[in-house]
């Protein structure tokens, strides 16, 4: 008596290869967030995200120097914490748009975050709450200050805009080189990975 024995038949199991494992992580709408429009609109534009930028710079300072007991490792610290907000705040404004828009960003954002800087110096100064020096500032100081934080701001924030833009590119060009040319123009148009997220309609 013969027994039929049903035969199995074992398809052959691929395992991905690096460079598709690579295209499924690097799928841009995975990375998506759902942001508030109001917050889009609010950091997509250089006047209102600056200005707010500066606002709380400014009132961070007066804080901090008007602090009893004042040594130089809390001022390094809080010299670091304000840099990181700064230039934090610049790359969430920078990151939404092409690198080749980021020369002329970049100093925008830092003359609008030094007019919100300086616009609650003033206040503080009708108040004698603005710290120069040892001394409280008065109005006649307004102007050297507001030039020597027009300076700094526009070095500290270009500085870091041509260090993120030669990171982006190095970046950009080692994920297309690993993933693969063809992937330029569907999953990646006009923009960079993770950091370049905008509609071709938008300004």
């Amino acid at each position: 008596m013969d027994a039929t024995h049903p035969r199995t038949n074992f398809d052959r199991v691929t395992k991905p290869s690096p460079v598709e494992k690579r295209r499924r992580l690097f799928k841009t709408s995975e990375w998506d967030l759902e942001e508030p429009a109001a917050f889009q609109r609010i950091a997509r534009s250089p006047v209102e995200l600056a200005v707010m930028t500066g606002v709380v710079i400014r009132l961070f300072r007066a804080v901090v120097l008007t602090r009893g007991n004042i040594n130089s490792s809390y001022l390094a610290a809080s010299l670091v914490l304000g840099t990181i907000f700064l230039v934090g705040m610049a790359t969430l404004h920078l990151g939404r748009f092409p690198v080749r828009e980021w020369p002329w960003r970049a100093p925008l954002f830092a003359i609008f975050e030094t007019v919100g800087e300086m616009a609650v110096s003033l206040v503080l100064i009708s108040l004698h709450r603005e710290p120069w020096g040892t001394a409280r500032a008065e109005f006649m100081d307004w102007q050297p200050m507001a030039l020597g934080v027009l300076f700094w701001r526009i070095v500290a924030v270009g500085v870091w805009a041509i260090l993120l833009g030669v990171t982006v590119q190095f970046v950009r060009g080692r994920v297309l080189k690993d993933t693969g040319r063809e992937v330029e123009p569907t999953t990646l148009p006009d923009g960079q990975p993770f950091i370049e997220r905008r509609k071709r309609d938008e300004l």
